[in-house]
């Protein structure tokens, strides 16, 4: 089999131009399959209490994906419930929580 030198040159490059084009396309996807990071999470606590008071906003700066905030936040809850502001009484216990990458204070 006789193979012609300038046949064999322009496989190469389609070659090289197809591997540039599958890596950049998997960069692509791969950076779609990222988490959402934010400068921060938001944690809405739910409590139950004696008042009129049934939730509480906490931002974590520290955390930057609902994921991490998720698997993480149980181990924060004490001392966050233990240092609680002078409104929210101090037998309010928490009921559950939702992390969020957007105030849940302000509605749209």
């Amino acid at each position: 089999m006789v193979v012609n030198p300038v046949m064999q040159s322009e496989i190469g490059k389609s070659m090289k131009l197809l591997a540039g084009c599958l890596v950049a396309v998997s960069a692509l996807v791969l950076d779609g399959c990222k988490q959402e990071q934010a400068p921060g999470v938001y944690v809405e606590i739910s409590l139950k209490n004696d008042t009129d008071i049934d939730k509480y906003v906490v931002f974590n700066p520290n955390i930057r994906t609902v994921e991490e905030c998720e698997a993480t936040f149980a181990a924060s809850l004490p001392a966050v419930m233990a240092n609680l502001p002078q409104a929210i009484p101090k037998n309010s216990t928490a009921t559950g929580w939702k992390c969020s990458l957007k105030d849940p204070s302000k509605k749209k």
